[in-house]
C-alpha cells in the first residue's frame, strides 16, 4: 500500500514539517505586515509551548502536542488545502465525501507537524519580503542551517475575516499543495476515491502510531 507524504530533495529539511519546528525554535527579527505579524505570533505562542518546562518528555508528549495543535493549527485553512489538493477532483465529490477527506487531509498534515516540531537542529529563520494581492498574500522567509545553506521557505495566506490563513508552503521552489495534488491524481488514475481515502487513512495510522 503507497504510504502519502511530501518530501523534498534537501535531506536535512526531512519533509514540509520540519519548517515549523525550524520556525518555532528561532524568533525573527524583521518586521512586516499583518500576514506577517500573524504568522510571527503563531510562531511565539508554539515557541513558548515547547519550552516549558512541565511539558518535557515523552510523558507529556500527547499533552504537548495537544496545545501546539490547538495553538497553531488554527492559522491553517485546511479546508483550502484539501480543496486545492484535490484539484478537479474535489467538485466531483459528494459532500460526505469532501469532508471525510478533508478530515484525513487534516490529520496528516497535522501529525506530520507535530512529529517534527522537537527535531530542530539549530536552523534560523529570517521574515523577507511579504506581498498582498488580496485576498491573499505571501510571506517569503529563508531557512539557515548551522552550516550556513539557505533555503526559501515561502508562505502562501488567504484573507479569512481579520485573518490571514495559510493555505500552501512552498519550499525551494516545491508547493506542499502542488506535491499532494499530484500524488492523489496518480493514485485516482488507478483507483477509486474509496481506495484512495484507505491508503490515506493507514498513513494517518502509521503516523500515529496506533497498532494494527
Amino acid at each position: 500500500m503507497t504510504t502519502i507524504g511530501w518530501g523534498v530533495r534537501r535531506g536535512w529539511i526531512g519533509g514540509v514539517a520540519s519548517l515549523l519546528a525550524i520556525a518555532l525554535c528561532v524568533p525573527a527579527v524583521a518586521t512586516g505586515g499583518e500576514p506577517t505579524e500573524q504568522i510571527r505570533g503563531a510562531i511565539d505562542r508554539g515557541l513558548a509551548i515547547v519550552r516549558r518546562a512541565d511539558l518535557q518528555g515523552d510523558a507529556k508528549k500527547a499533552q504537548r502536542r495537544g496545545l501546539l495543535r490547538k495553538e497553531l493549527f488554527p492559522h491553517f485553512n485546511f479546508e483550502e488545502m484539501s480543496r486545492r489538493s484535490l484539484g478537479v477532483n474535489w467538485k466531483n465529490r459528494t459532500p460526505q465525501e469532501r469532508q471525510e477527506f478533508m478530515d484525513l487531509f487534516k490529520d496528516l498534515l497535522e501529525n506530520a507537524y507535530a512529529g517534527k516540531i522537537e527535531g530542530y537542529r539549530g536552523e534560523k529563520i529570517r521574515f523577507g519580503k511579504e506581498t498582498l494581492d488580496l485576498p491573499y498574500a505571501e510571506v517569503r522567509t529563508a531557512i539557515v542551517t548551522p552550516q550556513g545553506e539557505e533555503y526559501s521557505v515561502n508562505y502562501r495566506l488567504l484573507a479569512d475575516g481579520s485573518r490571514w490563513r495559510i493555505y500552501d508552503i512552498v519550499i525551494e521552489g516545491v508547493s506542499l499543495v502542488n506535491n499532494y495534488r499530484s500524488q492523489f491524481a496518480g493514485i485516482l488514475q488507478k483507483s477509486s476515491f474509496e481506495e484512495m481515502t484507505k491508503q490515506l487513512r493507514e498513513t494517518v495510522r502509521k503516523q500515529s502510531g496506533a497498532r494494527s
